[in-house]
């Protein structure tokens, strides 16, 4: 694409913008509703034109797949606000300074504020994308908006919407952080009043101290990790989550770590070692603290909402659910993260209904690592983890290195769940032993192997495959692909359904755009600009009014 096209749009959406402006200014005097509506206009339009300015004095440095999909946003931002200018020019010459057409004006005001809300939905993974590229006139012009967020550490997180400069800029300072840079803010342990999360991997604890409420995420170490190691990559993942905007990253933003100590008994000789020494080696534990949103209390597992009707919850909430829920995933590799552990009980829910939103927070960092560190090559039988994994990462002794399209691939697990409204893991009502619910077989198990029956029946003995661990995990894959082609387009439409598809294909050997055959030959970026330009984009543009 050429950067030409970039600038020529940018210049316009400039020029018809401020014309918009122009108008909503004229009309805070009008009406209340009115006034409040105009200057939520302004505010929008004060975060697109840093944005825009931005990417007027970058564009040269760009990505040509990110130009070609920058320009297409540009296009739809400059359609609607030309659309508004005319409609709201009409209006205004009309009925000024009576003001008798009133309820066109509102309804037009609305609706580009509708408008607004969701190109900057759009626009808002592709500006991650742009402030993480590696070129030194990007970290000039970020320059000013970094020094004013050096730490962050005890402020609440920026807003994108406020502020998506310094949002960049600190983004940008923990990707590519100078030397020693990156110290995460440990805090000490201190008495919370800790409280569950129905069929969730985080709790929720509460600060005396500040008579505040955050979200506890505990990272466990694990008998083949080394604790310092463990320590490191949390120190990274709390230094980046620091920069998280919750609502717009779909990452709740990190206060800090508590590190917990071994309760084990220690020798004489280890009790005289010294106290950093005992702090590098004998961690159990890391709690990562997370602040809750203004105006977020009630927080619920997707899978407490998954194992409940679907009676009262629209088509248009779930489509919202999983907008956020990929939005999440693609903000977590933008922090070059993999998840691994992307399922229900690792996302957080929260329904706004006076203003019809829903947001989705991603937790349960449990199994986290570097995108481009080691990974630990062991797993397990747990079959309500298996579920969301890609066969080639289930059991004891998974076949592949993890990777980010195995979290894309958990991805579409999620979203067939939410698209056909049917938990694909159920619970006893409790375990006697620790007093939490546990996992057991349900519907959806007994009929996958119903599936496998028939499937097996109809298959010559000669044609059958090697009745492997393998072989079952790709059984699996099979279903749900099957499940999303028969079932998920007479509930979500289509384009859903294509979405969930592309997401479950996402290393198949065809699919070149994850990379295909190729896949571990595809860089991380190249990864992420294609599930914004496909997964992420196919997502908004399904309506379900």
């Amino acid at each position: 694409m050429d950067p030409v096209s970039i600038v020529g749009l940018i210049l316009s959406c400039c020029e018809v913008g401020e014309r918009v402006i122009k108008i909503c200014k004229t009309l805070v005097s009008v009406d209340i509703q009115i006034q409040e509506r105009a200057l939520t206009i302004q505010s929008y339009w004060h975060t697109s034109r840093l944005q825009l300015d931005f990417l007027k004095r970058i564009e040269t440095d760009l990505d040509e797949d990110l130009c070609r999909l920058i320009d297409g946003l540009l296009l739809q931002l400059l359609q609607k606000l030309s659309l508004a200018d005319s409609e709201l020019n009409k209006i205004t010459r009309r009925y000024a300074p009576e003001w008798s057409g009133l309820w066109g004006i509102e309804s037009k005001v609305k609706k580009l504020i509708s408008d607004l809300d969701t190109w900057h939905r759009r626009f808002d993974p592709l500006w991650f994308m742009v402030t993480k590229t590696t070129s030194p006139i990007i970290g000039t012009a970020l320059a000013g908006a970094e020094s004013s967020n050096e730490d962050r550490s005890n402020a609440r997180a920026i807003s994108v919407a406020r502020d998506p400069l310094t949002v960049a800029a600190g983004v940008r300072r923990v990707l590519y952080p100078s030397v020693n840079r990156l110290k995460p803010r440990f805090l000490a342990q201190v008495r919370m009043e800790m409280s569950e999360i129905p069929l969730s991997e985080a709790k929720k604890g509460f600060m005396e101290s500040e008579r505040k409420w955050y979200i506890i995420d505990t990272v466990q170490v694990g008998p083949s990790v080394r604790p310092r190691d463990v320590l490191e990559d949390v120190s990274k993942l709390a230094v980046k989550l620091a920069q998280a905007d919750p609502l717009a990253f779909g990452l709740l933003n990190c206060k800090g770590v508590i590190p917990v100590q071994n309760q084990s008994i220690e020798s004489p000789a280890s009790s005289r070692s010294s106290s950093s020494s005992r702090s590098r080696h004998n961690y159990s534990s890391f709690q990562l603290v997370f602040r809750l949103p203004d105006h977020v209390s009630v927080l619920q597992s997707l899978r407490q909402l998954l194992l409940g009707s679907d009676e009262h919850i629209s088509l248009s909430r779930k489509l919202r659910i999983a907008r956020e829920l990929a939005k999440a995933v693609y903000c977590v590799h933008t922090f070059a993260f993999v998840h691994k552990n992307v399922r229900p009980e690792s996302i957080l829910c929260h329904e706004d209904e006076g203003a019809s939103r829903s947001h989705a927070f991603l937790v349960g960092f449990d199994a986290f690592r570097a995108a481009d560190g080691g990974t630990v090559m062991t797993g397990d039988m747990s079959r309500e983890r298996n579920v969301y994994r890609h066969p080639l990462r289930q059991g004891f002794d998974p076949a592949e290195r993890y990777r980010m399209q195995h979290d894309i691939y958990s991805l579409g697990v999620c979203l067939l769940e939410i698209g056909l409204w049917e938990s694909f893991v159920e619970y006893n009502s409790e375990d006697e032993d620790a007093g939490r619910p546990r996992a057991r077989f349900g519907n959806h198990y007994y009929r996958f192997k119903e599936w496998l029956a028939e499937k097996d029946k109809a298959t010559t003995r000669e044609k059958r495959p090697a009745n492997t661990f393998q072989a079952l995990a790709f059984s699996l894959k099979e279903y749900l692909v099957e499940q999303a082609r028969i079932r998920l387009a007479l509930r979500m439409g289509d384009k859903y359904a294509h979405v969930v598809l592309s997401c479950l294909a996402c290393l198949d050997h065809e699919n070149e755009g994850f990379g295909g055959q190729e896949a571990d030959n595809v860089g991380d970026d190249t990864v992420a600009i294609h599930f914004a330009g496909t997964i992420l984009n196919d997502l908004d543009h399904i309506s379900m009014i």
